[in-house]
């Protein structure tokens, strides 16, 4: 064990916070920039099992000052940044939001506010992914890490000698094997709870504690360093978030435990983990995580548009600025201050306590500020979606497999009757309901759909997408009796190749194919848009109308090329490139960013010919 501060570790958070930050503004350039929660996690394990354990063996550990420092570290940045969040949130956010916001304020700041956004991890829900408060969660984890460590430790000091660390390596093992079951069983309890997350803290104790004495030659020590170095910048360049945390997570876990572990300050590795740059970003991680995601949530939201390749750039600018403010002024300032356990356990609760009284006595002030109009078009928010007919014929994130697909009530085959299967994504499953109203009684309709998963043959993507387009293109589309597939999904440029294929292969069969095409998107919820503005040119400017026409165009001419039958959607919502249907007898046509409602579907329905 060593208590010597280390700036290569100031290296390895530069690298995770940067990937984190990059990968929230703008995902697919970095798809698995969300591992730097994962480093994180390590190191953090990593600096305070090793502090414990060192002071628990000179006999100078005091849970007191144990605390005190973690609260001078973490809360003064975080209350600043809650506090000009809440400012933004009452003029920005709608009453329902505001609301939400309240609510995820209060578990945030008794850090377990994890628990409350794995509640609203539903499918649809909005709330989730338009909280300024979101990214909290993982600093919840690490709080309540902070909380329990100490306990174990100290009870494994006071009662065990040679097996002292039993405790901590049982609590490892056991999360660890949590993670791996909960991952198959609900994957986003698997993500936000903390006992599937405890492995990877114990894992970086096990380098300060184990490997961090070995010694070993040189050159292999470079080897190791400059291969975990590699490993966690493939993770971070190509790993996918589909059945993230699982086995995958071992990956980055393992790379960061061993560098952590056997970095020493003679190694090439080290110094150029020590570099200025990467200690001046692993400086001000703390402050730059926390300021990154209301960035992210506010700048579209002031400028009523989505966020353009400069506008991230901006975002990514600004995050750094006040980032840098936040540890300068703030972090640094508090740092130095006062140390007595009484005044900074007062001035704690004292703060967040008028903090959150302030911003929930001004719930009711804030949705006096709207309109009856738009209370109601915000109430679509919260719209329910049983017509997708979820974990039966529509399998979400939380399904586990093939195994929770409803064969017998999904598939409908009767002889001497057209029998038609609608097949997809989310954007399949919101036409089964209007399209089922549609078939004359002649017909009948199945539905295989599946969130996130396009219907192709060689689809990628999660467990539930490869077993359940495997299983309908392998087996029930060629067992069945149909005799017409409707194919829809939330398309890409990049899907029209393997499209091209999938239908050849259903035509081969001899079946009739229908594809339906995109709709215009929004990057916000349509209902949002329209109880914030009724600009027509502001409610253009938030959609994806230019690259879904042509996204449209390009499939159109492939699917009519291949004698299959397109439906062009956008021929239905939108008259030009300015003007798209956004209502249906003052319900909105979507109810997210994309997704439509009953009678949304309905009224473009009303224009397909082809059943």
């Amino acid at each position: 064990m060593t208590s010597s501060f280390r700036t290569d570790i100031q290296g390895l958070r530069a690298l995770a916070v940067l990937s984190v930050v990059i990968y929230h503004i703008s995902p697919k350039h970095l798809i698995g920039g969300f591992v730097g929660v994962d480093i994180f996690f390590v190191i953090s394990g990593y600096l305070i099992i090793g502090q414990i354990c060192n002071q628990l063996s000179s006999n100078s550990f005091s849970l007191s000052t144990f605390y005190v420092k973690r609260f001078k570290r973490l809360f003064p940045a975080y209350i600043s940044v809650a506090a000009i969040t809440s400012l933004f949130a009452f003029f920005l956010f709608l009453p329902s939001e505001f609301k939400g916001f309240t609510s995820s304020l209060v578990y945030s700041s008794f850090y377990i506010s994890n628990f409350y956004f794995y509640s609203k991890s539903g499918y649809f829900d909005s709330e989730l992914q338009g909280n300024p408060l979101l990214h909290t969660w993982s600093l919840s984890v690490e709080e309540q890490f902070y909380a329990l460590m100490p306990f174990v430790l100290i009870f494994c000091y006071a009662n065990f000698n040679r097996w002292k660390y039993a405790g901590l390596l049982a609590i490892g093992v056991l999360s660890f094997i949590a993670c791996l079951i909960l991952s198959s069983v609900d994957i986003n309890l698997a993500f936000f709870s903390p006992f599937t997350r405890f492995w990877q803290f114990v894992a970086g104790g096990f380098a300060a504690l184990y490997l961090s004495r070995i010694s070993i030659a040189s050159g292999m020590r470079e080897l190791i360093n400059v291969s975990c170095l590699i490993a966690l910048m493939g993770c971070i360049i190509f790993m996918s978030h589909d059945d993230f945390p699982g086995v995958k997570v071992i990956i980055p876990t393992l790379a960061t435990t061993l560098f952590l572990g056997f970095s020493r300050s003679e190694d090439l590795s080290y110094r150029v983990a020590s570099i200025k740059i990467a200690r001046f970003f692993g400086n001000i991680s703390y402050s730059l995580y926390l300021w990154h995601w209301p960035v992210i949530i506010f700048y579209p939201l002031l400028l009523q548009q989505e966020a353009t390749q400069l506008h991230k750039v901006n975002i990514l600018l600004l995050s750094i600025l006040f980032g840098s403010f936040g540890y300068y002024f703030i972090e640094e300032r508090f740092r130095r201050g006062t140390s007595k356990p009484l005044r900074v356990g007062f001035a704690t609760v004292s703060l967040t306590c008028l903090l959150m009284l302030t911003v929930w006595l001004n719930e009711s002030f804030q949705e006096s500020r709207f309109t009856p109009r738009q209370k109601e078009l915000e109430s679509f928010l919260a719209y329910r979606t049983p017509h997708f007919r979820g974990e039966t014929c529509f399998l979400t994130s939380q399904s586990r497999g093939l195994e929770d697909f409803d064969k017998l009530n999904c598939i409908v085959n009767e002889k001497e009757k057209e029998n038609i299967l609608l097949i997809g994504d989310s954007h399949a499953a919101h036409w089964y309901s209007s399209l089922n109203r549609s078939i004359s009684k002649n017909q009948t309709l199945s539905q295989i759909t599946a969130s996130g998963c396009k219907p192709v043959l060689r689809t990628n993507g999660a467990k539930r997408c490869k077993e359940l387009m495997s299983w309908a293109y392998n087996e029930s589309i060629t067992s069945e009796r149909f005799s017409k597939v409707i194919i829809s999904a939330r398309w890409l440029r990049k899907d029209i190749p393997l499209l091209h294929e999938s239908i050849e292969l259903l035509q081969s069969r001899g079946l009739k194919i229908v594809v339906i095409g995109p709709v215009v998107e929004y990057f916000q919820p349509l209902p949002r848009i329209l109880a914030m503005s009724d600009d027509a040119a502001t409610i253009s400017n938030s959609s994806n109308i230019q690259d879904a026409l042509k996204i449209d165009s390009d499939m159109q001419k492939e699917i009519t090329d291949l004698n299959a039958s397109y439906f062009s959607t956008l021929n239905v919502m939108c008259s030009d490139q300015f003007s798209c249907i956004t209502e249906v007898n003052n319900i909105p046509v979507q109810f997210d960013y994309g997704h439509l409602t009953e009678a949304g579907a309905q009224k473009i329905l009303e224009h397909f010919d082809f059943l």
